[in-house]
């Protein structure tokens, strides 16, 4: 089993992205600056970070901080929270006062001052209430009860509409909203922002240090509204000479968030769609360097997979050992995979046949890997951990050997790749004594080089024809013993769930749990349609998972209902896709309204009449 947190330990090569962003961080010239590491959820973004904290804190002319910008989401005023956080960290880091420590000429005095200071300019905030976005979002007004500023800003806006992006974004954003709300109160405000930017490089200076490199991780992971407080927190310390910020997010969700928390204003500037790019426009100003961590290639995912294995299987300090080999290799090979060749000639174990063996197999299917689990790292490693974890299942049963571990593998990735052929594998399994005999027929036809799949034309694709060839063949082994320690997927059909990303199945159960169907429209209409192709993806697989367990699950129709009204990519073919597998008959014939909704809306396609016509109650209530 391997731990799922983020970690210093290299086994991805992503030292080289470290080193090169330390490199930014540490040239004087590029400073100050503010980077962005961009990644999907679980490509490594965390472990980049901690890496380069590693490296930074090496040399002596850097301060590093490492902030976990999730930590403050409990906090109503998370904006304020993050520059308490920021400041106290530097207070307690006892680098930061080393080069003043042994001062005689009171430096170290006056550096604790200078933080006096600082906190009190935060205080002033604070007692000012400093609003989360510079904007100050025609909804808060109207909380408050301001609703004087609405007809001001909207006018405003819609006076500068064709410069609205720049203007809400550029350096003279304050300025701008200033004169347009022309409050005295607000002059308050932005002169207390710029006494707390005065007293943070007056801190800088006295510190005598080269710089100060702050770390934001997981910025991604936290409410909409919470994102824009910690960007304008951090927004607070930018422009400070002798500093650098490396954000870690997924680019997509902070700027759909960004489009979210600004909706109100954009809406009332009535501007003709110029401002469907703010949160990319926002992002660009925030961001002076955007680095976008690649997706892993076929030979990066079979290295990775070698290493995991062999840190299960070795002692630390041989793996160390490893994993230092792997580093210098890296360095000098970026383009070649690191297998077994290359451990077998570090290792000190006597018995390795075990591992080599293992190594050699599940290397044979690292595209596989990787293409199923989207060449993502965290997927990879959740997949190789429930591997494990059905694999000693099987050793408690006494089927420990070779053959059960490959063959299991093998299933595993029919499971991942194709969710009906596992489910067919199973009926196929559970229905004979031996092996069955369409198992059997599919073996000899791959075996044979036909293309001519036959009756099993849905098995011609390249990777069920790698799995099928490869030794050990499913013939060989009893499949029921294997399905057997799959039955949590066979029981509620939810293959592959515990890897899709916590924000999706957080909307998804927001969405199927709602207490209306105006809720669930919302939420599909402004959540659902916001996320990334795959994340997409992910939401029909939930609902996929609740009507395959229940045909007659009301919710789950209701959100594919939505998700298919609001022509979000893929729903209909989806909802399509899941009505073939499913027992029709058993739809509610209450959801007549929404059928027929659906019907109209793609000119009564056949298809999907084909699909529903069984269910007469459901027909007669579409047609009354």
């Amino acid at each position: 089993m391997w731990s799922d947190i983020e970690t210093s330990k290299d086994l991805l090569g992503y030292s080289i992205h470290a080193s090169l962003l330390k490199d930014v961080v540490t040239n004087t010239k590029n400073l100050p600056i503010t980077i962005g590491l961009y990644g999907d959820w679980g490509s490594g973004k965390s472990s980049i970070l901690k890496i380069l904290q590693e490296q930074l804190e090496k040399d002596d002319d850097t301060v590093v901080i490492y902030f976990d910008g999730w930590s403050f989401e409990s906090f109503d005023d998370a904006k304020m929270a993050l520059i308490h956080g920021i400041v106290d960290a530097l207070e307690s880091n006892e680098k930061f006062f080393a080069k003043v420590k042994d001062n005689t000429e009171g430096a170290f005095n006056t550096l604790k001052e200078a933080f006096v200071e600082l906190k009190k300019s935060i205080n002033w905030m604070r007692a000012l209430k400093i609003t989360a976005k510079a904007a100050i979002p025609v909804a808060s007004a109207v909380v408050t009860g301001g609703t004087s500023i609405i007809p001001t800003l909207i006018s405003v806006f819609q006076e500068n509409k064709e410069h609205l992006v720049n203007l809400l974004t550029g350096d003279k954003a304050e300025e701008f909203l200033q004169k347009a709300i022309n409050s005295e109160d607000v002059e308050k405000k932005y002169k207390a922002v710029r006494e707390f930017r005065t007293d943070f490089e007056a801190l800088i200076n006295k510190s005598k240090q080269g710089r100060i490199v702050i770390l934001i991780d997981d910025l991604d992971r936290c409410l909409p509204r919470h994102i824009i407080d910690n960007l304008e927190a951090i927004k607070l310390f930018l422009n400070v000479p002798k500093t650098a910020f490396v954000i870690a997010a997924d680019q997509y969700i902070v700027s759909n968030a960004i489009k979210s928390e600004y909706k109100t204003i954009i809406e009332a500037s009535k501007e003709d769609r110029a401002h469907d790019n703010l949160g990319e426009a926002y992002m660009e100003k925030f961001i002076q360097l955007p680095y976008t961590l690649p997706k892993l290639s076929p030979k990066e995912v079979e290295t990775y997979v070698t290493l995991l294995f062999c840190q299960s299987a070795i002692d630390e300090e041989d793996f160390l050992k490893v994993q230092k080999d792997f580093a210098s290799f890296v360095s000098k090979n970026k383009f070649e995979k690191y297998g077994w060749d290359n451990i077998k000639k570090i290792l000190s174990v006597d018995d390795s046949q075990d591992l080599s063996s293992t190594i050699g197999f599940v290397s044979h299917f690292s595209s596989i890997i990787g293409n199923s689990l989207r060449w993502n790292p965290r997927l990879i490693k959740r997949f190789l951990n429930a591997f494990e974890v059905r694999f000693s299942l099987l050793s408690k049963s006494g089927l420990n050997n070779e053959k059960n571990r490959f063959a299991l593998l093998k299933l595993m990735l029919i499971e991942q790749n194709s969710l009906d052929r596992f489910n067919q594998m199973n009926s196929w399994a559970m229905s004979s004594h031996d092996t069955p005999k369409e198992i059997l027929e599919l073996e000899a036809i791959v075996d044979a080089g036909n293309n001519d799949f036959g009756k099993y034309k849905e098995w011609n694709t390249f990777e069920l024809k790698q799995i099928f060839a490869s030794e050990p063949k499913f013939s060989q082994v009893d499949m029921r013993e294997l399905f057997w320690v799959s039955r949590d997927n066979l029981v509620d059909q939810m293959s592959g769930i515990a890897l899709i990303p916590p924000l999706v199945k957080s909307i998804f159960n927001k969405t199927y749990n709602a207490d209306s169907d105006s809720i669930r429209k919302k939420i599909c209409n402004t959540e659902i349609v916001k996320l990334s192709p795959e994340g997409i993806k992910d939401i029909f697989t939930l609902l996929d998972a609740k009507l395959l367990t229940s045909a007659a699950d009301k919710n789950a129709y209701g959100v594919y209902y939505y998700c298919v009204l609001n022509n979000i990519a893929g729903a209909y073919e989806s909802f399509l896709e899941i009505l073939s597998r499913i027992d029709t008959s058993k739809i509610p014939f209450s959801l007549g309204s929404k059928f027929k909704d659906i019907l109209e809306k793609y000119g009564n396609d056949e298809k999907l009449i084909m699909l529903i016509e069984r269910n007469i109650r459901l027909m007669n209530s579409i047609k009354s």
